[in-house]
């Protein structure tokens, strides 16, 4: 059930899959931050953040008042303006502007009061309150950016709807094909959408915002009735929102209820490498929150479930980062060879063709390159082509990966 907030009365009681999100979306903005300012010749941090779906701003956890996505975007921002200016010689000026969107007059009405509250100007020239459905005020939202940051447009949109078709993918698909820097997070209803497969116009009309054909329906209820079927419909699921969206990496984690156990994804979508990676290394300091179907190399999401006896759980703990790490190993050479058919590439071009297919940071996927160079699998070479020494300890993103001069065998590849 969604969430209500009425002015005068106690906030709602936080949820197990709420308080996950919450959780993660602080966590990466914190990270967000400290990763964009990290250069100290940058002297101005323009950021525009959205929260489409805002709600009343706090909840009930356990008699204590906690902050809902409205209060922990001000409260990351007012924490990153104090944290980023420590030990700078010249300040950093950060410009954060943040529009919190809700259909429901009940919910900005208890927004608008739990913001004066806490001393913050609502529709001032920071903080912008609006009672309209997101896609009603999507496009005015998108064009006050560009005049902001007409070069950077640099945004983070929080869509986090209540089932699987409250969000319009092409509307996702025009954020991101009109601001360069644009980043979604959407929450959708993967289980609910499953478990409603039937061919009826009342489906029909439902999945029309998600664009699924009557086609892809057949083809999605056909899947439905074998075995891993719904691993398998959560694969085309993905596919099928990256290419609406235009988004070239997609993190597609599993948030659980445990009343329900109906599984939520928490959708990151964007076009830059460095925001997916940013946003699954929270996924890995939230392992007790989060899981995922397949195996931590190449599966993940039963990428290959065609093909698999079973189809595990992936729970980003300990144990599974070890096991990703020896599947990685022995499944990188292989995809390497093949990326490589043509040539050296890039760590950066390695790093961006596996992105979506696995559960690694990029920092372990370079980590296993260097293993495999130790292992003299493949050869790192700089920018010019000239070999590097095989104890390197960290990669650049410019390095190169190369087919061995002198493999180890003949024609060996791990398996």
């Amino acid at each position: 059930m969604p969430f209500e907030w009425y002015p005068g009365a106690p906030p709602p009681i936080l949820e197990d899959h709420s308080r996950a999100k919450l959780d993660v979306l602080r966590r990466y903005l914190r990270a967000y931050f400290d990763k964009l300012a990290a250069d100290p010749r940058r002297d101005v941090f323009r950021l525009d953040l959205i929260d489409g779906f805002a709600g009343g701003g706090i909840f009930s956890d356990g008699g204590t008042v906690v902050p809902g996505t409205p209060l922990i975007m001000l409260e990351e921002c007012d924490a990153a303006r104090d944290r980023l200016n420590q030990n700078r010689i010249k300040p950093l000026r950060c410009d954060f502007k943040m529009q919190f969107v809700d259909v429901n007059p009940n919910h900005t009405a208890y927004l608008r009061q739990t913001l004066a509250d806490r001393g913050y100007e609502v529709d001032g020239e920071r903080v912008t309150v609006i009672t309209s459905s997101f896609e009603d005020v999507a496009d005015n939202i998108i064009s006050g950016i560009r005049q902001r940051q007409p070069m950077a447009g640099r945004a983070i949109f929080l869509l986090d709807q209540t089932g699987f078709s409250q969000v319009q993918l092409k509307l996702v698909s025009h954020i991101l094909s009109t601001l360069p820097n644009a980043e979604v997070i959407l929450t959708f209803a993967s289980d609910a959408l499953i478990n409603h497969l039937t061919l009826n116009q009342q489906l029909l009309k439902a999945v029309a915002p998600i664009g699924l054909t009557e086609q892809r329906i057949l083809e999605l209820i056909q899947l439905k009735g074998e075995d891993h079927g719904r691993a398998l419909i959560q694969r085309l699921m993905r596919d099928h929102i990256r290419e609406m969206t235009g988004a070239t990496y997609d993190t597609p984690f599993y948030i659980r209820p445990r009343t329900s156990r109906r599984a939520l994804w928490f959708l990151h979508l964007s076009k830059h490498p460095t925001a997916r990676d940013v946003m699954i290394q929270c996924h890995w300091k939230n392992f007790n929150a989060f899981e995922h179907y397949g195996t931590g190399d190449f599966d993940m999401l039963g990428w290959d479930a065609l093909n698999s006896g079973t189809l595990p759980l992936f729970h980003f703990g300990e144990l599974d980062a070890s096991r990703m790490r020896d599947q990685l190993l022995n499944a990188m050479p292989a995809e390497l060879y093949e990326l490589m058919e043509r040539g050296p590439v890039t760590v950066d071009t390695m790093r961006q063709s596996f992105a979506n297919r696995t559960a690694a940071r990029f920092s372990d996927l370079d980590n296993i390159v260097l293993k495999l160079s130790q292992e003299r699998e493949v050869d790192i070479l700089n920018p010019d082509g000239k070999l590097r020494s095989r104890e390197l300890s960290q990669l650049k993103g410019t390095d190169r990966i190369a087919k061995p001069r002198t493999p180890p065998f003949p024609g060996f590849f791990r398996r």
